[in-house]
């Protein structure tokens, strides 16, 4: 039996996950990539089975079409195919932004179904090289089909069915503007707050070069998310632009009453701004993957001294259990240092840690 066909238009993080997971579950998969390398990159990786010359040729007999392009290319990309996509094929996106891809789309009334997509997954890194098959389970994937017809609620099953049962992702339908609304609260605010924070403490340096050096732990915690690529931020947020501006106004007044209450020294009002925060934290979810990359690390202090880094890797990999990413944090001569391990996911942070306290290590969770 021929395997199905799915095109992945874009090859970087969201694009190249999505090539590694579908083709894990037995799709054959068409990618392309304006840039050349990353597109061969992701053929040796094994993330595609195919290079196609263009982003048409890649759509051409595809029962699938997933655009993982910037935003702004989102509504042209669609253009370029149009021509070349079968009647009965389903093209997607996984832009975070929804509204004007979706009315851009719209107006060109295209002969196939378009249904807009956003994985509520990420990371801080981009690339092919970031690319991760586990990246979409247990993340919710909204979707923002425009009408309701027996066409559409079929193509929309379709492809729920594919999120949630390939991708292993939970699928909701929203509206474009309030998806847009949402995302800009959750995602695109705290992205600019993290690199405002990151900016902030610039200007501290400059007067106070330790400052930076002394930037760990939580500051570092908090501003993850200022790592991500310049480019498609300034992307996302631009064609986001009224909702953005909205949150950085909750935002600005939320910060005012703080500096009021510091002028006016009001202990009561801080109290208040703090325990206000507290709370509706407490109700943010914890099970589910959201666009802001969770940190599964763990610390492990260790003495300074030959094969104490090993001796913890040696016994974290004697149970399978893969290390993402590992670093000194602390390091004093002759005496502890600590390491910090990155986990691929909740469960594998608590197998660990539970090794490492049974070993005598003082592990904790940062």
């Amino acid at each position: 039996m021929a395997r199905q066909n799915i095109a992945i238009l874009g090859l970087g993080l969201i694009g190249g996950s999505l090539a590694f997971r579908l083709r894990d579950k037995g799709y054959r998969i068409i990618g392309f990539d304006v840039t050349e390398e990353r597109m061969q990159t992701a053929f040796h990786l094994g993330a595609i089975d195919a290079v196609a010359e263009s982003a048409a040729a890649a759509a051409e007999g595809c029962s699938f079409i997933f655009i993982a392009t910037p935003v702004g290319a989102i509504v042209t990309t669609v253009q370029e195919i149009s021509s070349y996509v079968n009647p009965g094929a389903i093209v997607t996106d996984v832009g975070s932004v929804k509204r004007p891809v979706v009315e851009g789309i719209a107006a060109m009334d295209p002969p196939f179904a378009f249904i807009g997509g956003h994985p509520m997954a990420g990371s801080e890194r981009g690339g092919i090289l970031a690319a991760d098959s586990n990246l979409f389970e247990n993340a919710v994937y909204v979707l923002t089909p425009t009408t309701a017809t027996l066409l559409e609620r079929e193509r929309l099953h379709s492809l729920s069915n594919l999120l949630e049962k390939d991708l292993g992702s939970n699928v909701m339908i929203m509206e474009p503007g309030m998806h847009d609304e949402v995302v800009a609260a959750v995602s695109h605010l705290p992205h600019v707050a993290a690199a405002a924070l990151v900016n902030a403490l610039g200007q501290t340096a400059e007067k106070v070069p330790m400052a930076l050096a002394l930037a760990a732990g939580g500051f570092r915690d908090t501003t993850r998310v200022a790592s991500g690529l310049p480019e498609l931020w300034a992307d996302i947020c631009l064609h986001n632009r009224a909702p953005v501006l909205r949150s950085i106004a909750y935002l600005q007044d939320e910060l005012e009453t703080v500096q009021e209450a510091l002028l006016s020294q009001d202990e009561a009002s801080l109290r208040e701004f703090f325990a206000e925060a507290r709370t509706l934290r407490s109700q943010v979810p914890v099970a589910q993957r959201g666009l802001i990359p969770p940190s599964f690390e763990l610390i492990v202090p260790v003495p300074d001294m030959p094969g104490a880094i090993s001796a913890v890797t040696s016994l974290l990999a004697s149970v399978d259990l893969n290390l993402k990413d590992i670093a000194i944090v602390r390091q004093r001569e002759g005496e502890v240092g600590a390491l910090s391990i990155s986990l691929a996911d909740g469960r594998s942070s608590d197998r660990a840690l539970r090794l490492l306290q049974a070993e005598g290590y003082r592990a904790y969770r940062r």
